[in-house]
Parts: C-alpha cells; structure tokens; sequence
C-alpha cells in the first residue's frame, strides 16, 4: 500500500478497554486532524473487526462512525488468513494503552472530552444535554423550577441475571421493597434486562434519561459518555475493577463514583457491601435489604449536591 494507511485495533470483546486502550490515545489526534481539516492518512485497515467503518455495529465502531475519527479515509479489507503479508509506505499505528489510565496529563481534557460527547449527544438525538442538571440548579434558583424541575430521581439498574457469571441475585425483590417505602416515593426505579438486545442508540438513551446508574460492574458502563453531567455512577460485584471508575475520569465527567464490593470481616449491617457465593471475584452475590436501602440514600444524598 503505498498511501498512508491508519492501523485501527482494539479489543473487539471489551468496550470499556477499547474505549481507554485505544480511544484515549486518539482523541487528540482527532481533535487536531479534525479542526484542521486534515487527516494524514487516506485508508485504515483493522484486524480487529472487519468492516469497522462500513457495515459492523458494535459498539466501539458505533462511536468510531457518529464521530467521524478517521475523516474521509476509506477502509481497506483484509483477508482472514495468514498467508498475506500486508506491506505499507506509511503507516500510522496507535499506542495502545497509552491513555488507559488517564496519567499524562493535558492529553485529555475537559474541554476535548465535552467536544467529543456533544458530537455523540447529537448524533444519538439525545433528550438531555450535558449541562442538564447545572440548567435545573440554575432555573430552580431562579425561582423557575415549575415545570423544569425533575418531577423524580431516575436510577437504572443491571444485575447481569441473563448471564452465566457475575449476577446481583435477588436485586429485583430489593428494588420491589425499597418502591414501598414512602422515602422513595420521588425516586423511579428502572432495570434493564440485557444490554446485549439493545442497539447502542438505545443504550445511550438509558444512560442518558438516568440521575445515577447502579450495576453489576461491566463493560455496560462504557455508556457513562452518554450520561449527563453530574449523574451518579455505582459498579458492583466481589470485586470491581474500573477504568470507567478512574477519578481523572469521572473529574472530566463532573461525575461521581463508588464501587460497591465484598464484605469485609467484621463489616456491621449497616455497611454498603455485597454477599458473595464463593471466594472468587467473579462469583455471584446478592445484598442485603439494610445495605441496599443505606446505598440508595447515599446515591440520592449524592445528587443533591
């Protein structure tokens, strides 16, 4: 190939990695390439997933398309087997990872993440806007709450039930007890069943219409992006390992998050924790009605900052 050439890879299985190993690392690039008008190079090749950029739908080539990341560059095919050496005058390739925990500083910022969520909140049609809950503040402030205000706290939960590891068993009798109390009268309680079944436009609309999102911990949580500002996040399992839950992240985000993880020995009943089947940290657990209840206080506290 003797034009330049953008080599495109990612983890096809894991959006949350994809989205940090790769998407972190190129943002600014884009962002350059993008307000200049000038993408450096004229194809991309992926040996990822093959049709990135035309027909396939998954979720990081979704985000990939709507933002238009490669400019006016078409995409190369590739032929599945070993027997083709691909050769290239210029290649352009992506450190991978290089980004994925947010430690080199002014790479990205405030300003280039909003810029890249605003293209999304448009493309996806999306009801709310980023500033939605500074809007709310600032109209109820002004003595123009009627009919601004939320009428209740949107909280969307995932307990993983259709899967064969990491499952919140029981979370549908805690959400149909907590529904009965007269404190929560205010507050909407919203399962989805299976990610998997939605389109990632529908994702995005979940993410989006929710004050705060309490979940099973998983690549799900990738559609913080389509969040607005302020919500709420909480990751929960035996043990939780997040980027999305990265402090740097969730400050570019005007966010905030918790991981909600395995008793510990001596944890009293009030302690926001969860009750594993097994010694491993993928195992499934439930959570007990006290600690449940105390969780969805401290969300709802943690929304009327």
């Amino acid at each position: 190939f003797t034009q330049p050439t953008f080599l495109l890879q990612f983890n096809v299985l894991d959006t949350e990695v994809s989205m940090f190993d790769m998407l972190m690392t190129y943002l600014p690039h884009w962002q350059y390439f993008r307000d200049n008008n000038e993408f450096p190079f004229d194809s991309v090749i992926s040996h990822s997933l093959e049709g990135c950029l035309s027909h396939n739908h998954h979720w990081f080539c979704e985000i990939l398309h709507q933002i238009n990341a490669f400019g006016p560059a078409k995409e190369i095919p590739w032929e599945s087997d070993e027997k083709t050496l691909y050769c290239f005058k210029q290649l352009f390739y992506n450190e991978v990872g290089y980004q994925r925990n947010l430690d080199k500083d002014d790479l990205v910022t405030k300003d280039l993440l909003g810029e890249f969520r605003e293209i999304l909140f448009r493309k996806f049609a999306l009801s709310r806007r980023r500033n939605h809950h500074a809007s709310q503040k600032a109209a109820a402030e002004q003595g123009e709450s009627e009919g601004s205000n939320d009428e209740y706290t949107k909280i969307i939960f995932y307990d993983n039930k259709l899967s064969e590891k990491t499952v919140w068993n029981e979370m549908d009798t805690l959400i149909a007890k907590a529904r009965s109390l007269e404190k929560y009268q205010n507050v909407k309680f919203v399962t989805v069943d299976d990610f998997s079944d939605l389109t990632v436009a529908e994702q995005a609309k979940s993410f989006n219409e929710a004050d705060a999102v309490i979940m099973v911990h998983g690549e799900q949580m990738t559609n913080a992006i389509f969040a607005v500002d302020g919500t709420t996040f909480v990751e929960v399992g035996c043990k939780v390992s997040s980027l999305i839950g990265n402090p740097k992240f969730m400050e570019l985000m005007d966010s905030t998050y918790q991981a909600v993880e395995r008793c510990t020995e001596g944890a009293d009943g009030n302690s926001v924790c969860v009750v594993c089947d097994s010694d491993e940290d993928d195992s499934n657990f439930t959570m007990t009605a006290v600690a449940f209840e105390n969780l969805i206080d401290g969300v709802v506290r943690s929304l009327q900052k």
